[in-house]
């Protein structure tokens, strides 16, 4: 729109975004593995919900989403592990070993997931969007580790070793 030759009008800024309201650090950073104010390593998920008028569902769906972000962490340490004892096991031709390994990893990351726990909410207020923060603690996935005694000592004194370097490499 012109009002005179060469003069514009500037348009309105009309695009609202999450950056203008500053949200908590954990909202832009997403999840991941961090060491947490007192160093201990963690495991945060972040998840959203958006557009939905029944505020006990936004906040159920934004914290389920925000565990299943943290599952998706552990799941990508604990493949690691897996397809380390694999290989370790194949080495010694350990069937028994590597079916134990393989089928405790696989319920690894379901206890562990259900040690998670939603530690903070954030909502947009300039939309209709509330984020959720998950957290559960690398220790709680060792401490899962200790429980399977279908492993050996040493099994398990290394898969844990690995868990904690594994979740090093993802800092």
């Amino acid at each position: 729109f012109q009002v005179f030759p060469g003069c514009t009008s500037i348009p309105e800024k009309t695009r609202t975004l999450v950056g203008d309201y500053q949200p908590p650090d954990w909202v832009n950073k997403g999840g991941g593995a961090f060491k947490d104010a007192t160093n201990e390593k963690v495991f945060y998920g972040v998840g959203l919900a958006d557009g939905m008028n029944n505020l006990s569902l936004q906040r159920t769906t934004a914290d389920d989403r925000a565990i299943s972000n943290v599952a998706t962490q552990i799941k990508s340490v604990v493949k690691r592990l897996r397809k380390d004892y694999e290989s370790i096991t194949a080495k010694n031709k350990d069937t028994t070993e590597r079916e134990n390994v393989d089928n405790a990893m696989k319920l690894l990351v379901n206890e562990t997931v259900e040690g998670a726990r939603i530690i903070d909410h954030w909502e947009h207020p300039g939309k209709n969007v509330l984020y959720a923060l998950a957290r559960v603690e690398l220790s709680k996935l060792q401490k899962q580790i200790d429980t399977r005694k279908e492993l050996s000592d040493e099994s398990r004194a290394e898969i844990k070793k690995k868990a904690g370097w594994y979740h090093n490499e993802k800092i």
